[in-house]
């Protein structure tokens, strides 16, 4: 079998496989939009305010403040009401510092969230790289296909020409008619070394799927990031008792199974892409060489 046949035969054979790719390409671009989508509505936990502890009611001139010698108290027995001044103003600043609690929590629950969010940006730039090497590598697949046609039909052609030319020649030197037509001569039809390489398209080909697999293995990395980051908010939402359900739901039902179906996308279409087999290594190694140039075949 010809060295060109050889190569036609790798790309026909991996034309299946690259149907699939492409169909998890959509999957997975699919998959990652709808985590964008589910981060994104954490929009509505981080406006959500949580309700405050403080009692409505007349405050005195330094706000909550302790009022240990207010004028207005009875001064029947100054000590026993000092005490229960002291009382009072203790529950007060427990109860401030609740609230001031309650507050640092929520703000600290809110920034999580928005972080994770923000994450939605990254999700956006892994899809969109992720596509561009898949689209660049089926069309890698396509031009060492129809290079390798291209070169098979030119170098059919040549050979038929040379031999053509070979036979106009003899037939001149049997007829002895050279004075009357000139033999064909000065003619180049020899390929040129590098004027059509499937070489680079190969090269090509192998540097973008590397690129792709790397891709989504950083890819996988950051799903996996996520969900512990996920896990972080939930933990902070369970010291926020007033949104700690609307957070786990949102978590739950959305964007961890989002994550989740993401990651797998991911996973089938690297499974796919590392089922494409390299050039035989024989033929790899011919193919690669510097000086190659197809052999003349007919």
């Amino acid at each position: 079998m010809t060295f060109l046949a050889n190569i036609g035969i790798w790309v026909t054979q991996n034309l299946p496989t690259f149907l699939k790719v492409t169909k998890g390409v959509a999957k997975f671009i699919h998959s990652a939009a709808e985590v964008g989508e589910a981060l994104l509505e954490g929009r509505k936990i981080v406006g959500t305010a949580a309700p405050s502890s403080k009692k409505k009611g007349k405050a005195n001139a330094e706000g909550e403040r302790p009022d240990f010698f207010s004028t207005g108290a009875s001064r029947s027995d100054p000590v026993a009401d000092l005490v229960v001044r002291v009382d009072e103003s203790k529950k007060r600043l427990a109860a401030v510092e609740q609230d001031n609690e309650t507050d640092h929590r929520r703000i600290s629950l809110q920034i999580d969230v928005m972080e994770l969010m923000i994450s939605a940006q990254t999700f956006e730039r892994f899809t969109n790289n992720i596509n561009l090497h898949a689209a660049n590598l089926q069309t890698h697949l396509y031009t060492i296909k129809n290079t390798a046609g291209l070169l098979d039909d030119v170098n059919r052609q040549r050979v038929a020409v040379k031999a053509l030319m070979q036979t106009v020649n003899h037939m001149i030197n049997v007829l002895r008619i050279e004075a009357v037509v000139p033999k064909i001569a000065g003619i180049d039809i020899n390929i040129k070394q590098g004027a059509i390489s499937i070489a680079d398209s190969y090269r090509a080909f192998e540097a973008t799927k590397d690129l792709l697999i790397a891709e989504i293995d950083s890819y996988t990395i950051a799903i996996d990031d996520q969900l512990e980051r996920a896990d972080r908010v939930r933990q902070s939402a369970s010291l926020v008792h007033s949104m700690s359900g609307s957070v786990s739901k949102w978590l739950e039902k959305s964007v961890e199974p989002k994550l989740l179906a993401a990651r797998e996308a991911a996973g089938e279409m690297k499974a796919e892409i590392t089922m494409i087999p390299r050039i035989e290594a024989t033929l790899r190694r011919e193919l690669l060489k510097p000086d190659f140039t197809p052999p003349e075949e007919i």
